[in-house]
């Protein structure tokens, strides 16, 4: 099984400590690294991609996630060959239809049509082709060197099922339980069945927080920032799936009072809305031997990989990488 890690730039943090925490996570056998790509409230993603690329040579790296409503999907096509050059190859293009990043400056996601569109653009592009502008004009990428990969984030039916039809990988966004896991799982499998696709091909990869403490208390507080930006998310959802609804108030809660400007920040007060039911619901939490069982149960359900986002707490990312390396990697991968 693949196990990534999931980074965002704070502006507390110079990008230079971001390459030092890939080239350790490289170093400890974490096979990806994505770094979000939210402009207003941290360091731009495709500086650090690109530093990272030229001091690593074997972890793959892709923006988790860019989306193209703030990037035109030529500007995201063009930047990525650029990174795939630099990286020889390792380059991954995590989209999706955009979120805080978007929301901040008042626009709206992507539509599901926009984003599937977009994809098939940037594979056109990347891949030599010509497409269709809004201006009714044919146009190509000039610097087109070879398909990148696209991994889409998506958490709700319809975005599954596209990423069934088009995408190269899914990243299932949500939470680390089996029920929820297995539900988007399903979509993107029909998705797949509509078009006569083979569903062996698209990689699956799950995103969860992961807390992991002999002190549950601390381990909870460790995931809070990211539970907290999974429960507004959940918030507007127009339809919930029914093992959903026990946390509707928590998601109330988390509408009313996140701070955008502080996404993923682990000083904001936002993530104390969040109850301790719906934190061990959707995030990792325990011990080393409980987080690694509850990995290999969802992994169980066919997964390929499972991209990590940690607090970097007392002794920072290298001391909390060097715990999942020991706790999780290591028996994951046999090594």
């Amino acid at each position: 099984m693949k196990v990534g890690v999931s980074l965002g730039i704070s502006h507390r943090e110079p990008i230079s400590h971001t390459v030092e925490v890939v080239k350790s996570a490289e170093a400890l056998g974490f096979d990806s690294a994505w770094i979000a790509d939210v402009q207003l409230s941290m360091k731009d993603c495709y500086v650090a991609l690109a530093l990272c690329a030229a001091n690593t040579s074997t972890i793959r790296l892709g923006t988790g996630v860019t989306n193209p409503v703030t990037r035109h999907f030529t500007t995201i096509a063009n930047g990525f060959t650029a990174l795939n050059e630099v990286s020889n190859g390792r380059a991954i293009i995590g989209l999706g239809s955009g979120w805080t990043g978007v929301y901040s400056i008042g626009l709206k996601p992507a539509t599901i049509n926009y984003l599937e569109t977009s994809i098939n653009n940037m594979n056109t592009l990347c891949s030599g082709g010509e497409v269709v502008g809004e201006d009714g004009k044919p146009y190509h990428l000039v610097t087109a060197s070879g398909k990148v990969p696209i991994f889409v984030a998506a958490n709700q039916p319809k975005i599954l099922g596209m990423c069934g039809r088009v995408a190269d990988g899914v990243i299932l966004m949500g939470g680390a339980n089996e029920e929820f896991t297995q539900w988007q799982i399903d979509h993107v499998r029909r998705g797949a069945e509509e078009v006569g696709r083979d569903f062996n091909e698209i990689e699956l990869h799950l995103w969860a927080a992961i807390g992991m403490s002999d002190d549950r208390e601390q381990a909870r507080e460790d995931v809070s920032h990211w539970v907290a930006s999974q429960a507004e998310t959940f918030n507007k959802w127009k339809y919930l799936p029914e093992f959903l609804h026990p946390f509707k108030e928590d998601f109330h809660r988390a509408g009313d009072s996140y701070d955008r400007h502080e996404h993923m920040s682990s000083h904001a007060d936002h993530k104390k809305v969040v109850s301790d039911e719906f934190t061990d619901y959707v995030a990792i939490v325990g011990s080393a031997d409980e987080c690694l069982e509850r990995i290999q149960r969802l992994e169980k359900l066919g997964l390929h990989g499972v991209t990590l986002a940690f607090r970097a707490g007392a002794g920072g990312r290298q001391a909390r990488m060097e715990a999942l390396h020991d706790g999780i990697i290591r028996h994951l991968k046999q090594v």
